[in-house]
């Protein structure tokens, strides 16, 4: 059994993180304290000192291929948290030095601290006497493998998590957000969607792994929804006493989501679904077809007359028929899929309806 961030007599060590602000602008930056609080069994944060908008004027060049502290702040700390930080203070103050010296001392300088290797199927204790909550799970799943797919979220390695374990809710919260910024614009609404698990509302087959062919009025209703019952966990926010309004973390996701897009697919097979879900107006691409009547009624499995006197209902019926048989999301070939809606929308054109 592991249990991070403990000394060998069971007491948890007071952790120090770097904070910067959510939403204000300019972004400033504290340092802040994880502590256990024993009379509330819970991990709480507090303020240790203001790092200002740049931390980087806590730094001090002797020359051009070095830095240090500024031993006010490294002794303040120290007097905080009763034993020497200054290593961690120079891990948490690296993003912050002098891109020259940077390029000089990385070779020397450890940016983090390699996590040990945990086998499968070890247990994490947590103080909290909790496990990691799922949304967190889901959301380091996401970092990690970069898949809305998350059917083994609940398999990730204990190396990861054990980074949720033992932290105060703020710690992670931080953690999230520095994580976070290595997203690129058009992942972000994808990592909210699967952070938040919003495939569960849904029942196509596609609802994991193409979350773009949903209904977005949908999305956006399980979305709301979600982030209200996040908002009213007690056990996720831990040591949190105001739940009358939406805390900073989770009115950027809010903004995060509703100003950012899913990925574009490709754009016959994005039509497709689009059609087959009937969430927004479906407009052909332009073109002549050059598919045959005999081709027609291979495609379709159904005779040439058969299409010949079907009207623009009955073969638009015939088209999600056989269209749930060949999905790729159901295990079909997309190519076969794409070549169903091109020769739809031929017949379509033929008849004049397009």
């Amino acid at each position: 059994m592991l249990n991070n961030n403990l000394t060998q007599h069971g007491a948890p060590l007071p952790t120090i993180y770097l904070f910067r602000t959510v939403l204000s602008r300019p972004i400033r930056y504290c340092l802040r304290l994880t502590f256990w609080d024993n009379t509330k069994n819970v991990f709480r944060s507090r303020k240790l000192t203001d790092l200002g908008t740049d931390p980087g004027q806590h730094l001090h060049y002797p020359n051009d291929t070095c830095f240090h502290l500024n031993p006010d702040l490294v002794h303040k700390i120290a007097q905080f948290c009763g034993r020497d930080l200054e290593t961690e203070l120079e891990h948490l103050l690296w993003p912050f030095v002098d891109p020259g010296v940077q390029r000089k001392m990385e070779h020397f300088f450890p940016r983090c601290t390699h996590a040990s290797f945990l086998p499968p199927g070890t247990k994490l204790i947590s103080l909290t006497g909790l496990k990691a909550h799922s949304f967190d799970k889901r959301r380091i799943h996401f970092l990690r493998f970069g898949s809305t797919d998350q059917g083994r979220v609940f398999k990730i390695p204990p190396r990861l998590e054990a980074k949720l374990l033992n932290r105060s809710r703020d710690e992670l919260e931080q953690y999230f957000l520095g994580e976070e910024s290595r997203l690129k614009e058009h992942e972000l609404k994808s990592y909210l969607y699967a952070s938040l698990n919003l495939q569960k509302h849904f029942t196509e087959s596609f609802a994991r792994s193409v979350p773009q062919a949903l209904p977005p009025e949908k999305i956006d209703e399980f979305f709301l929804k979600e982030i209200c019952l996040l908002n009213d966990n007690r056990n996720f926010w831990q040591d949190r006493s105001d739940y009358d309004r939406l805390p900073e973390y989770l009115i950027r996701y809010i903004i995060l989501f509703f100003d950012s897009r899913f990925p574009r697919r490709n754009s016959r097979f994005q039509q497709a679904q689009d059609f087959i879900n009937k969430h927004r107006h479906f407009t052909w691409s332009k073109g002549n077809s050059h598919v045959s009547k005999d081709e027609f009624a291979t495609i379709f499995e159904e005779s040439v007359e058969t299409l010949g006197k079907a009207d623009k209902q009955e073969i638009t019926r015939l088209y999600r028929q056989k269209a749930k048989s060949i999905h790729p999301d159901t295990g079909g070939d997309q190519e076969a899929f794409i070549r169903l809606t091109e020769a739809y929308e031929a017949l379509l054109r033929q008849k004049g309806d397009v």
